[in-house]
């Protein structure tokens, strides 16, 4: 009898163990993994948040630093402009990543420590690989926020909280806990190498031959995006060889194919690839 129940408790933890591992075959959230560094633009229930980008497409933008002590350095400015049709913005919450050195904010905001979470919305509370910079602002549908972080920086996925009232300037808020929404998008950031060479952009030609490109980097020289002269177009997506999705193209000068119609430039930097193709339509 005690041999019985033995076994039964025995079968029961190995039935107990399998569900285990096959929950952690399918551990992966949905949304997960997201590819890097984040998008330039994002958008909630009510609000638009759109990167700032610099004369030549960069993301960053290389601005000198304002502060007392980093007067002779250069700082990596992540400008946002935050936008809504019918609320207006109350919050703008700025996620930074904990090694980056802020050296200010335009305009003036409340930065809390790694951690401590914004004190107004709870945002990142105990998350201590980040810290939050808050803007604040009363009756308007349109703001903007800007970022700096001494230089060499490079962006990664992150996150920016907007918080706002109703469209005509009430104090109440419209969301359950008044905490705002949230949004995915290229962010402060990874600490750059102060001794690589930074392009901002290089024009290059593609696709056989056939098409002018404008290859974009961020400030810490990393290609983050493409601009494509017509009749030439760009896409967005995967690079599929023989049916299967391709991981790691590190070719500075991109991947073409296609009798010499396509150049793909990534993954993983950028990703998902940028590419140009001269075939329409494109793959």
């Amino acid at each position: 009898m005690l041999t019985r129940k033995f076994f039964l408790l025995t079968a029961a933890m190995v039935a107990s163990g399998t569900l285990f591992a096959a929950t952690e075959l399918r551990a992966n959230p949905t949304g997960v993994p997201v590819a890097q560094p984040g998008p330039l633009s994002c958008s909630t229930s009510n609000f638009k948040v759109d990167a700032v980008r610099g004369p030549n497409g960069e993301f960053p933008q290389v601005v000198p630093c304002t502060s007392p002590s980093n007067t002779d350095k250069q700082c990596a400015e992540y400008a946002y402009n935050i936008s809504s049709l019918s609320k207006n913005i109350d919050h703008t919450v700025v996620a930074v990543s904990a090694d980056q050195d802020l050296d200010g904010t335009s305009p003036t905001a409340y930065v809390s420590s790694p951690g401590a979470g914004d004190n107004a919305t709870g945002f990142l509370k105990n998350a201590r690989h980040e810290y939050t910079v808050r803007f604040n602002s009363s009756k308007t549908k349109s703001v903007q926020a800007r970022v700096r972080v001494v230089g060499p920086s490079s962006p990664r996925i992150s996150s920016v909280l907007v918080r706002g009232g109703s469209g005509y300037g009430g104090s109440g808020y419209d969301d359950d806990k008044g905490n705002g929404e949230s949004c995915l998008i290229a962010g402060p950031g990874v600490a750059g190498d102060p001794f690589q060479p930074v392009s901002v952009t290089q024009t290059v030609l593609a696709a056989g031959g056939k098409c002018e490109v404008d290859l974009i980097y961020d400030t810490a020289g990393k290609l983050i995006d493409i601009d494509v002269l017509p009749p030439c177009e760009k896409f967005t997506g995967d690079v599929l060889i023989e049916g299967k999705k391709l991981q790691n193209n590190t070719n500075p000068s991109g991947i073409t194919f296609g009798d010499g119609t396509t150049t793909c430039y990534g993954p993983p930097v950028p990703s998902p690839a940028r590419c140009v193709c001269t075939k329409k339509p494109c793959p």
